[in-house]
């Protein structure tokens, strides 16, 4: 490494300015400025610069600072030189998909307009993430999946958001099961990426016609391969692959039927149709919230998980 030092945040600004920096370690006890100063003219001049405080005058406060300008860690002395050492290589490691990940959101934006080139586009830097290491075992896994999935949305009212807001709808489903920590994390990589399978696809704004929906069935399937470099785990591409999956066998890909249907794809299911239903197409208007919590029960047992529905729909109306 080539290393650095200042005897106060002052200076430490200067140099951060003056050279490429990866990662700043950050008293929070410094003469001229204080730590949390410093932090926030760090992330202010530039966000993918990493943190990490080091202090023996740690606070509730500043832990809540930290937290809130995205530092990769909070250490208090003393410390194990090793434990530092560790926290480099994983923060470095985190910097290093950042920086990819903002290349890749210009070349998005540049081939936007073409459908083809994006497609090819995203499945490189897929395949490409992978050759630097295993992003699933990253810190900041999970806002890399929530910053992909958005970055790959159309701009238009009906699709912004979808992927955020199905996860959401996905995780209040996850807590009614009290699935575990593990599986509430898959569950929220499976509900961002559920629709990654449309990259490249030209969904026209309006109803579509055979061809077109012969297109659309295949998106789930081209999903799960366009991950495949990820290494994702087996429930978390069953979510991708199998989530217009019904539990009356008339689904697609596969035509599986009832509890045969991996359990993510049967929680997404119900997430992304409430979200279709509530938000609405440019065919059919949207439903409010009590409207479309009885569409999804008129249609449990032959579409969607009776159990599903029914924690799903408890949980909307308390709100």
């Amino acid at each position: 490494f080539n290393v650095y030092s200042s005897e106060d945040g002052k200076q430490a600004l200067q140099i951060i300015k003056n050279t490429n920096v990866d990662i700043v370690t950050l008293d929070l006890k410094m003469p001229v400025m204080s730590g949390e100063e410093v932090l926030k003219r760090i992330k202010a001049y530039d966000p993918t610069i990493e943190v990490v405080i080091i202090t023996g005058y740690g606070t509730l406060k500043s832990a809540v600072e930290a937290i809130k300008y995205n530092v990769f860690d909070y250490i208090l002395k003393p410390f194990n030189v090793s434990d530092i050492l560790a926290t480099v290589k994983r923060c470095l490691e985190r910097r290093e998909i950042s920086l990819r990940v903002k290349d890749f959101l210009e070349e998005v934006e540049k081939e936007r307009k073409s459908p083809i080139k994006m497609y090819k586009h995203v499945s490189h830097f897929l395949t490409k993430l992978d050759e630097i290491c295993d992003p699933t075992k990253s810190e900041g896994y999970l806002d890399f999946v929530r910053l992909l999935a958005s970055t790959l949305e159309s701009d238009d009212h009906y699709t912004k958001g979808h992927s955020e807001r199905v996860n959401k709808y996905a995780l209040m489903m996850a807590e009614g099961l009290r699935l575990s920590a593990l599986d509430r994390n898959n569950l929220q990589v499976s509900a961002y990426l559920h629709d990654i399978g449309k990259v490249g696809m030209t969904i026209k704004n309006g109803a579509l016609d055979e061809h077109e929906w012969a297109v659309m069935h295949d998106h789930p399937e081209k999903g799960a391969k366009l991950v495949s470099p990820l290494r994702l785990p087996n429930e978390v591409v069953a979510g991708i692959t199998y989530h217009h999956e019904r539990m009356d066998g008339a689904g697609y890909p596969r035509g599986m039927k009832g509890k045969h249907i991996p359990l993510f794809a049967r929680i997404i299911a119900i997430a992304d149709a409430f979200d279709a239903i509530t938000v609405g197409r440019p065919y059919k208007d949207p439903l409010n919230k009590n409207d479309a919590l009885l569409e999804l029960e008129r249609n449990a047992g032959s579409q969607f998980d009776q159990e599903l529905v029914e924690i799903f729909a408890k949980k909307m109306r308390k709100k």
